[in-house]
């Protein structure tokens, strides 16, 4: 939208109905912290409590005990980008070792990227952006017994005999 500036995204609401699993799976699971917990309305309104991993940002997650139970959740998906894909790989081993079910590990092309729900159903996805672009939607399976040095090298290779296969700065360039 033109006269509106830079604009970045700052941070998510999420209405939830089981606080401390929602806690836990944040914090131990992704590594946020608590930056703050309390009730709005005047100490009468609903939990939040405010997470974050950025020291320059208060929070970047809000959890509300404000979803009924049975009313499911609205979210499509959250996304976390990661520099490197051992850190993709470390989000899906800890979702492993949680127990954690529906863990999905896919390549993008353009991006390699792990899936798996949140204690209530929100599909939370970490992801590695990659130097280039192919056309989407692009979905492969990654296979984790492979080591990052191969899942990168597969990926390259299969992106470059894609007939849309640009540098990531030509494609901007295109943008």
């Amino acid at each position: 939208m033109s006269g509106l500036g830079e604009m970045s995204f700052g941070h998510i609401g999420i209405n939830v109905t089981r606080m401390e699993p929602m806690v836990e799976f944040y914090t131990e699971l992704l590594g946020f912290k608590i930056t703050d917990r309390g009730h709005g309305g005047g100490g009468k309104g609903p939990e939040l409590v405010f997470l974050s991993r950025d020291p320059e940002e208060h929070h970047q997650i809000v959890l509300a005990s404000t979803r009924p139970a049975g009313v499911p959740s609205t979210i499509n998906q959250i996304s976390f980008r990661v520099k490197e894909f051992s850190m993709v790989r470390a989000a899906y081993d800890k979702a492993v070792g949680a127990g954690v079910e529906g863990i999905e590990p896919v390549d993008h092309g353009n991006a390699l990227s792990v899936y798996f729900p949140d204690p209530e159903g929100n599909r939370i996805e970490v992801y590695m952006s990659l130097p280039w672009y192919v056309s989407q939607p692009h979905r492969d399976l990654i296979n984790f017994d492979l080591s990052d040095e191969e899942v990168l090298a597969n990926n390259k290779e299969k992106c470059s005999r894609d007939p849309s296969f640009l540098p990531i700065e030509e494609w901007k360039a295109k943008f």
